[in-house]
């Protein structure tokens, strides 16, 4: 199965179910944490996939390391990912669940592209009104840009806006050389 079918399938199915208990956010914060003890330590997702060890033998370190650390939903959803051969596809599951409660919110996320760290309030006004541009609520991570001169680049939704000086100079250019 190809790795975007396989996140959004396994990512839907846990969606579905989270959001039958009621528990979407807590599903969520779940999996990131998976994400950070996957990222923090890369040799134990190693050990979901390793082909010596038998499914039961997985799942006995699986229940070792996040038994009441995670709820059972998310322990059983780990137990089906070892199964099917599936926990590779984690990061890709757990980014597709964050999406799909994203979308369900009404939110996009986007990039600020600025030459100096944007935060704040001033953050918060970029939100606003690139939300109004949208139509949806917006979240934007900042990241610096050392090739601007001011202004910002905002990427948002598959939407390119470029505020940037740079981008009114080069049009200017572009205008005198006809």
């Amino acid at each position: 199965m190809d790795p975007l079918t396989v996140a959004d399938t396994y990512g839907q199915a846990l969606y579905d179910a989270a959001k039958e208990a009621g528990r979407v956010a807590e599903i969520g914060e779940e999996l990131d944490g998976v994400s950070g003890v996957f990222k923090e330590y890369p040799e134990l997702p190693r050990i979901f996939t390793v082909p010596t060890l038998n499914a039961p033998d997985k799942k006995k370190a699986a229940k070792a390391v996040f038994d009441g650390r995670v709820s059972q939903e998310l322990l059983n959803f780990l137990y089906v990912l070892i199964d099917h051969h599936r926990i590779g596809a984690w990061s890709a599951i757990a980014r597709r669940y964050a999406a799909l409660v994203d979308e369900a919110e009404g939110l996009a996320k986007g990039v600020l592209y600025s030459a100096v760290p944007i935060e704040g309030q001033r953050l918060a006004a970029f939100e606003t009104e690139a939300g109004k541009a949208v139509g949806k609520k917006v979240r934007l991570e900042n990241r610096i840009d050392g090739t601007l001169i001011g202004g910002v680049v905002l990427y948002i939704d598959g939407k390119l806006v470029d505020l940037s000086v740079k981008n009114r100079l080069e049009r200017m250019k572009q205008k005198m050389l006809g």
